[in-house]
C-alpha cells in the first residue's frame, strides 16, 4: 500500500515536469536614444578708450589701465575716466558686480584712503561731471553722496554676443580733509568687476 502511495507522487511529478518544459518564452526587443550637449560660455573683455580697442584683462597683474588724469591731485580736485565693457561674441548674458577697489601693491594707504568715488553707468556722452546728475543711474554712491574707495556697487545687466556694451564712468575726488602730510606720495587703486552668467 505504501508503495502504490509513492509511485502515484512520482508519476505527478513526472507529469508537472513535462508541463514545464513546453512553456515557451517572451519575445523582447530594445530602443536606445541618445543626446549630445554642449555647455554654453561667459566671457568678458573691456575698453579704457570708449569701445576703441577690446581686450580681456582677466588678473589685477593685467588689469585694464583707466586714464584719469590725476597727476598732481590735491584736495578737493575731482577726475574722471570711462571703462565699457562686454560679453565676447558666443558669449550668454550676465551680471556685473563692482568689488570695492583695493590698494595697489607699493602705494601709499593713507593716500588711497584720501580719495573718494562714485561710478555711473551711461549711454552717451562722454565721462565727465555731466553724468553725475540726479536721474544718472548710479552702480557706487548717489547724486549727493561719494564713498571710499573700497566700497563694492549695485550690479548692473551686460548683454549677450558682445551687445551693447555697459559704459561705466569712475569719478574721483580727493577729499578735502586730506592731510599736508600726503604731499608728494603716491597711490593706485585696483578694481574687480565681477561677472556672473544668466545661464
Amino acid at each position: 500500500m505504501k508503495l502504490l502511495r509513492v509511485r502515484a507522487l512520482l508519476a505527478g511529478g513526472l507529469v508537472l515536469g513535462a508541463g514545464a518544459t513546453m512553456t515557451l518564452a517572451a519575445w523582447n526587443d530594445s530602443e536606445f536614444a541618445t543626446g549630445t550637449f554642449s555647455a554654453s560660455s561667459f566671457a568678458l573683455q573691456s575698453s579704457t578708450d570708449s569701445g576703441g580697442t577690446w581686450q580681456e584683462h582677466g588678473t589685477s597683474a593685467t588689469a585694464a589701465t583707466m586714464s584719469f588724469t590725476a597727476g598732481g591731485m590735491s584736495p578737493g580736485a575731482v577726475n574722471y575716466a570711462p571703462i565699457w565693457l562686454r560679453t565676447v561674441t558666443g558669449s550668454v548674458s550676465g551680471t556685473l558686480e563692482l568689488q570695492g577697489g583695493q590698494v595697489v601693491q607699493g602705494g601709499d594707504a593713507s593716500l588711497f584712503a584720501a580719495f573718494d568715488y562714485r561710478v555711473v553707468r551711461y549711454s552717451s556722452g562722454s565721462c565727465d561731471a555731466s553724468q553725475f546728475g540726479a536721474g544718472s543711474t548710479y552702480i557706487v554712491g548717489s547724486s549727493s553722496s561719494k564713498v571710499a574707495l573700497g566700497t563694492a556697487g549695485a550690479g548692473t545687466a551686460v548683454a549677450a554676443n558682445a551687445a551693447s556694451p555697459v559704459q561705466l564712468c569712475f569719478e574721483i575726488t580727493m577729499k578735502t580733509t586730506a592731510d599736508n602730510s600726503l604731499q608728494g606720495t603716491s597711490s593706485g587703486a585696483v578694481w574687480e568687476i565681477k561677472g556672473t552668467s544668466d545661464s
